[in-house]
């Protein structure tokens, strides 16, 4: 079986991007440029505790603005959490919008933009183009290496009722401007360096194989594959700037990569386990992600050459070599990100897996997988990867 025709003609949209070491202290003029007076700062805690809140602050008030800070945000943001947000942002009569911090942070940002401009509650806008208003400046600085949403087109956010997480999906919520200062993640613990570059190698590798991928697209996950083969491992056991920095790009380059070709069956199967369970996104892509590319292979032999180049091999004309090679690779990842190793470690029930693989059947990840797929199929990964 092949893979589905890729799309023969392509749309590619990002935001305005700025990266680079110790750019973090121009977020106050990126705020300013948009027209802010009153800026709704979202980021969490831990960024607090590592100082970086205090910058991004001082930085907005070095540049003429008013700050409202916002840090009621966990992980896996929950649906009444983007209500709270809500209701602070028009108490204080805020009128821009930062986001500071891994996923959680900057899906919240997003989720109260949407409201603060479209009303309702965010479950409404689950699914693809329901948002209608145009949401206020938006500025989104990511501290993590495998958020993505500083560029995407996308949000999940966790139905608490439904324990399961939802997309959005509107060109609508990509940020004005993306901030990346690779600087932040020196503070970052060494399980979220694992963790998160993690969820960037699932985004990388899903892009890639997606039936909406294109050269536009495919460029990007293959850098982003590029980079993460090599600077991985040192990054974590040595922690040199360089090597984070090329994390963070790689986080960049696969954000864009995912945002314009979108995902699949790996993010459709982790959406409803970190739902149930509020597991950490990164672990669960790292369980999953050996099974999902197993199944996906036999529809996306064309395409096996040029990740395999991107992962350092050179192809011999085999195709089994080639998947070899790449699940070698990924595992050796994996291995050194020190992350959970089987469903079963990270919390999941085993009469659980029917339900989850139902779910996962509504999620729009689906949408591109290269493979057709049905409930049984996703129950086999789920079984396999437990």
């Amino acid at each position: 079986m092949e893979q589905k025709s890729l799309h023969q003609h392509c749309k590619f949209e990002v935001p305005e991007i700025i990266f680079g070491r110790g750019l973090l202290q121009q977020v106050g003029s990126c705020a300013r440029r948009l027209g802010g007076k009153k800026v709704f700062l979202v980021s969490d805690q831990g960024l607090f505790q590592a100082g970086w809140v205090d910058l991004a602050i001082r930085s907005l008030q070095d540049a003429g603005m008013k700050v409202v800070y916002f840090d009621q945000i966990t992980s896996n943001p929950k649906d009444y959490e983007i209500e709270a947000g809500l209701r602070e942002y028009v108490a204080q009569g805020s009128d821009v919008i930062v986001g500071l911090g891994g996923g959680s942070a900057l899906d919240a940002a997003k989720g109260i933009a949407i409201l603060s401009a479209n009303g309702g509650q965010i479950s409404d806008y689950k699914g693809n183009d329901k948002i209608h208003r145009p949401l206020p400046p938006l500025v989104l600085c990511p501290t993590t290496c495998g958020t993505g949403s500083d560029v995407s087109q996308f949000a999940v956010i966790n139905d608490t009722g439904e324990m399961c997480k939802f997309t959005i999906m509107s060109r609508c919520i990509a940020p004005d401007i993306s901030l990346t200062d690779p600087d932040t993640l020196r503070t970052l613990p060494d399980e979220y360096i694992g963790s998160t570059a993690i969820d960037a190698l699932s985004h990388a590798v899903e892009a890639y194989f997606s039936v909406a991928s294109s050269t536009l697209t495919d460029v990007n996950a293959l850098q982003a594959l590029t980079l993460l083969t090599k600077s991985f491992i040192p990054a974590v056991q040595e922690r040199h700037a360089d090597n984070l920095e090329d994390l963070s790009r790689a986080s960049l380059h696969a954000g864009m990569a995912f945002s314009n070709a979108l995902l699949g069956i790996g993010h459709a199967l982790a959406h409803p386990i970190g739902g149930l369970y509020d597991a950490n996104h990164g672990d669960v892509n790292a369980v999953l992600l050996p099974e999902v590319l197993k199944f996906d292979f036999p529809v996306v032999r064309q395409k096996i050459a040029g990740m395999v180049n991107a992962l350092g091999y050179k192809l011999e004309s085999n195709e089994k070599f080639a998947e070899e090679m790449t699940i070698e690779t990924v595992e050796k990842i994996l291995a050194a990100a020190g992350v959970p190793r089987g469903l079963r470690n990270i919390g999941v029930k085993q009469e659980d897996l029917s339900k989850l693989a139902a779910r996962a059947m509504n999620d729009v990840c689906l949408l591109t997988s290269p493979r057709q797929t049905d409930v049984d199929d996703l129950l086999g990964i789920l079984k396999r990867s437990y």
